[in-house]
Protein backbone atom coordinates (compact mmCIF):
# COMPACT_ATOMS: atom_id res chain seq x y z
CA UNK A 1 0.00 0.00 0.00
CA UNK A 2 1.40 3.38 -0.94
CA UNK A 3 0.37 6.92 -0.18
CA UNK A 4 -0.16 7.45 -3.89
CA UNK A 5 -3.25 5.24 -3.79
CA UNK A 6 -4.78 7.77 -1.34
CA UNK A 7 -5.78 5.01 1.07
CA UNK A 8 -4.12 6.68 4.02
CA UNK A 9 -2.58 9.98 5.05
CA UNK A 10 -0.24 8.99 7.88
CA UNK A 11 0.19 5.71 9.77
CA UNK A 12 1.50 4.88 13.23
CA UNK A 13 2.53 1.24 12.81
CA UNK A 14 2.87 -0.71 16.09
CA UNK A 15 3.62 -4.43 16.39
CA UNK A 16 3.97 -6.66 19.45
CA UNK A 17 5.42 -10.10 18.77
CA UNK A 18 8.72 -11.92 19.00
CA UNK A 19 11.37 -10.26 16.79
CA UNK A 20 8.79 -7.54 16.04
CA UNK A 21 11.27 -4.95 14.77
CA UNK A 22 12.14 -7.16 11.79
CA UNK A 23 8.56 -6.64 10.56
CA UNK A 24 8.71 -2.89 10.16
CA UNK A 25 12.15 -3.10 8.55
CA UNK A 26 10.35 -4.34 5.42
CA UNK A 27 8.11 -1.28 5.08
CA UNK A 28 8.84 1.07 2.20
CA UNK A 29 5.75 3.29 1.82
CA UNK A 30 6.04 6.95 2.93
CA UNK A 31 4.33 8.75 5.83
CA UNK A 32 4.78 5.90 8.33
CA UNK A 33 6.08 6.01 11.91
CA UNK A 34 6.88 2.48 13.08
CA UNK A 35 7.63 0.87 16.41
CA UNK A 36 7.95 -2.71 17.65
CA UNK A 37 8.37 -4.59 20.90
CA UNK A 38 11.57 -6.61 20.30
CA UNK A 39 14.71 -6.87 18.19
CA UNK A 40 15.94 -9.77 16.07
CA UNK A 41 16.35 -12.94 18.19
CA UNK A 42 14.41 -11.39 21.10
CA UNK A 43 11.11 -12.62 22.51
CA UNK A 44 8.09 -10.51 23.38
CA UNK A 45 7.12 -11.34 26.95
CA UNK A 46 3.72 -11.51 28.61
CA UNK A 47 2.84 -9.20 31.48
CA UNK A 48 0.55 -11.47 33.46
CA UNK A 49 -1.64 -14.54 33.11
CA UNK A 50 -5.22 -15.38 34.00
CA UNK A 51 -5.14 -18.15 36.61
CA UNK A 52 -8.66 -19.30 35.68
CA UNK A 53 -7.83 -20.08 32.05
CA UNK A 54 -4.12 -20.63 32.54
CA UNK A 55 -2.85 -18.43 29.72
CA UNK A 56 -1.26 -15.01 29.38
CA UNK A 57 -3.76 -12.27 28.65
CA UNK A 58 -1.55 -9.38 27.54
CA UNK A 59 2.06 -8.77 26.52
CA UNK A 60 4.28 -6.32 28.37
CA UNK A 61 4.74 -3.97 25.40
CA UNK A 62 0.98 -3.72 24.80
CA UNK A 63 0.28 -3.39 28.52
CA UNK A 64 2.59 -0.39 28.98
CA UNK A 65 1.37 1.28 25.80
CA UNK A 66 -2.19 1.07 27.09
CA UNK A 67 -1.12 2.26 30.54
CA UNK A 68 0.53 5.35 29.04
CA UNK A 69 -2.47 6.19 26.85
CA UNK A 70 -4.98 5.72 29.68
CA UNK A 71 -2.99 7.74 32.22
CA UNK A 72 -1.41 10.44 30.04
CA UNK A 73 -3.87 10.97 27.16
CA UNK A 74 -7.13 11.65 28.95
CA UNK A 75 -8.95 13.56 26.19
CA UNK A 76 -8.52 15.03 22.71
CA UNK A 77 -6.91 18.18 24.12
CA UNK A 78 -3.85 16.21 25.28
CA UNK A 79 -0.48 17.53 24.08
CA UNK A 80 1.36 14.24 24.57
CA UNK A 81 3.39 13.34 21.52
CA UNK A 82 4.59 10.21 19.77
CA UNK A 83 8.05 10.97 21.19
CA UNK A 84 6.65 11.02 24.73
CA UNK A 85 5.20 7.55 24.23
CA UNK A 86 8.38 6.14 22.72
CA UNK A 87 10.50 7.61 25.53
CA UNK A 88 8.40 5.67 28.04
CA UNK A 89 9.71 2.35 26.70
CA UNK A 90 12.37 0.82 28.94
CA UNK A 91 13.98 -2.58 29.06
CA UNK A 92 13.03 -2.89 32.73
CA UNK A 93 9.32 -2.66 31.85
CA UNK A 94 9.18 -4.45 28.49
CA UNK A 95 12.02 -6.98 29.05
CA UNK A 96 13.10 -6.53 25.42
CA UNK A 97 14.49 -3.73 23.26
CA UNK A 98 11.60 -1.82 21.72
CA UNK A 99 12.53 -0.13 18.46
CA UNK A 100 11.33 2.79 16.37
CA UNK A 101 11.68 3.85 12.75
CA UNK A 102 11.35 7.44 11.56
CA UNK A 103 13.02 7.51 8.14
CA UNK A 104 9.78 6.89 6.19
CA UNK A 105 8.16 9.97 7.73
CA UNK A 106 8.72 13.35 6.02
CA UNK A 107 11.07 15.40 8.20
CA UNK A 108 12.43 12.34 9.97
CA UNK A 109 12.63 11.87 13.71
CA UNK A 110 12.25 15.55 14.68
CA UNK A 111 8.92 15.95 12.90
CA UNK A 112 7.62 12.46 13.72
CA UNK A 113 8.32 12.75 17.43
CA UNK A 114 6.35 16.01 17.63
CA UNK A 115 3.18 14.48 16.21
CA UNK A 116 0.36 14.40 18.76
CA UNK A 117 -0.81 10.99 19.90
CA UNK A 118 -4.40 12.14 19.45
CA UNK A 119 -3.71 12.32 15.71
CA UNK A 120 -3.64 8.51 15.82
CA UNK A 121 -5.64 7.57 18.94
CA UNK A 122 -9.15 8.66 19.86
CA UNK A 123 -9.65 11.06 17.00
CA UNK A 124 -13.23 11.67 15.81
CA UNK A 125 -13.55 12.96 12.27
CA UNK A 126 -16.50 15.31 11.72
CA UNK A 127 -18.41 14.77 8.49
CA UNK A 128 -21.31 16.46 6.74
CA UNK A 129 -24.47 14.52 5.93
CA UNK A 130 -27.32 16.28 4.12
CA UNK A 131 -25.92 19.67 5.09
CA UNK A 132 -25.73 18.84 8.79
CA UNK A 133 -22.27 19.39 10.29
CA UNK A 134 -20.66 17.61 13.21
CA UNK A 135 -22.55 14.38 12.52
CA UNK A 136 -20.70 11.11 12.97
CA UNK A 137 -21.12 7.62 11.60
CA UNK A 138 -21.82 6.38 15.14
CA UNK A 139 -24.80 8.74 15.43
CA UNK A 140 -26.24 7.53 12.13
CA UNK A 141 -25.78 3.90 13.12
CA UNK A 142 -27.52 4.49 16.46
CA UNK A 143 -30.53 6.17 14.86
CA UNK A 144 -30.80 3.44 12.22
CA UNK A 145 -30.58 0.60 14.74
CA UNK A 146 -33.26 2.19 16.93
CA UNK A 147 -35.60 2.60 13.97
CA UNK A 148 -35.12 -1.03 12.91
CA UNK A 149 -35.70 -2.25 16.48
CA UNK A 150 -38.95 -0.28 16.74
CA UNK A 151 -40.24 -1.61 13.43
CA UNK A 152 -39.40 -5.19 14.39
CA UNK A 153 -41.19 -4.76 17.72
CA UNK A 154 -44.28 -3.46 15.90
CA UNK A 155 -44.24 -6.39 13.48
CA UNK A 156 -43.86 -8.92 16.31
CA UNK A 157 -46.74 -7.33 18.24
CA UNK A 158 -49.00 -7.45 15.20
CA UNK A 159 -48.12 -11.11 14.62
CA UNK A 160 -48.95 -11.90 18.24
CA UNK A 161 -52.32 -10.15 18.03
CA UNK A 162 -53.15 -11.95 14.78
CA UNK A 163 -52.30 -15.34 16.32
CA UNK A 164 -54.42 -14.57 19.40
CA UNK A 165 -57.41 -13.69 17.19
CA UNK A 166 -57.09 -16.99 15.29
CA UNK A 167 -56.88 -18.97 18.58
CA UNK A 168 -59.97 -17.24 19.99
CA UNK A 169 -61.96 -17.95 16.85
CA UNK A 170 -61.08 -21.66 16.94
CA UNK A 171 -61.90 -22.02 20.64
CA UNK A 172 -65.37 -20.46 20.28
CA UNK A 173 -66.38 -22.82 17.49
CA UNK A 174 -68.05 -25.84 19.19
CA UNK A 175 -68.37 -27.97 16.06
CA UNK A 176 -65.44 -30.24 15.29
CA UNK A 177 -63.97 -29.29 11.97
CA UNK A 178 -60.81 -29.72 9.99
CA UNK A 179 -58.33 -27.04 10.98
CA UNK A 180 -57.10 -25.05 8.05
CA UNK A 181 -54.14 -22.70 8.42
CA UNK A 182 -55.42 -19.26 7.47
CA UNK A 183 -53.51 -17.56 4.70
CA UNK A 184 -52.03 -14.21 5.57
CA UNK A 185 -53.15 -11.34 3.44
CA UNK A 186 -50.41 -9.64 1.49
CA UNK A 187 -52.02 -6.34 2.45
CA UNK A 188 -51.90 -7.00 6.22
CA UNK A 189 -50.20 -4.49 8.49
CA UNK A 190 -47.78 -7.17 9.73
CA UNK A 191 -46.67 -7.98 6.18
CA UNK A 192 -46.05 -4.33 5.38
CA UNK A 193 -44.20 -3.81 8.67
CA UNK A 194 -41.81 -6.63 7.85
CA UNK A 195 -41.25 -5.26 4.38
CA UNK A 196 -40.58 -1.86 5.92
CA UNK A 197 -37.97 -3.40 8.26
CA UNK A 198 -36.20 -4.97 5.31
CA UNK A 199 -36.36 -1.81 3.23
CA UNK A 200 -35.05 0.29 6.11
CA UNK A 201 -32.15 -2.12 6.68
CA UNK A 202 -31.21 -2.08 3.00
CA UNK A 203 -31.48 1.70 2.85
CA UNK A 204 -29.27 2.01 5.93
CA UNK A 205 -26.61 -0.27 4.44
CA UNK A 206 -26.68 1.68 1.20
CA UNK A 207 -26.36 4.96 3.08
CA UNK A 208 -23.38 3.70 5.07
CA UNK A 209 -21.73 2.38 1.88
CA UNK A 210 -22.21 5.78 0.23
CA UNK A 211 -20.85 7.49 3.33
CA UNK A 212 -17.77 5.25 3.31
CA UNK A 213 -17.15 6.04 -0.37
CA UNK A 214 -17.51 9.76 0.38
CA UNK A 215 -15.02 9.60 3.25
CA UNK A 216 -12.50 7.65 1.18
CA UNK A 217 -12.81 10.21 -1.61
CA UNK A 218 -12.49 13.13 0.82
CA UNK A 219 -9.23 11.74 2.23
CA UNK A 220 -7.70 11.74 -1.25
Amino acid sequence: MTARTHRYHEILFMIDTCQANTMYSKLYSPNIIATGSSELDQSSYSHHADSDVGVAVIDRYTYYNLEFLESEVRDLSSKKTVGDLFDSYTYEKIHSNAGVRYDLFPGGADVARRRLLTDFFGNIQNIEVDGSKNATVDDDMLVLSRAIAQLRAMADQQDLEANNNVTTSVNTNTKPMKRIQPAKSLTSASWWSKKLVGATTLAGCAALWTLGSYLEGSRS
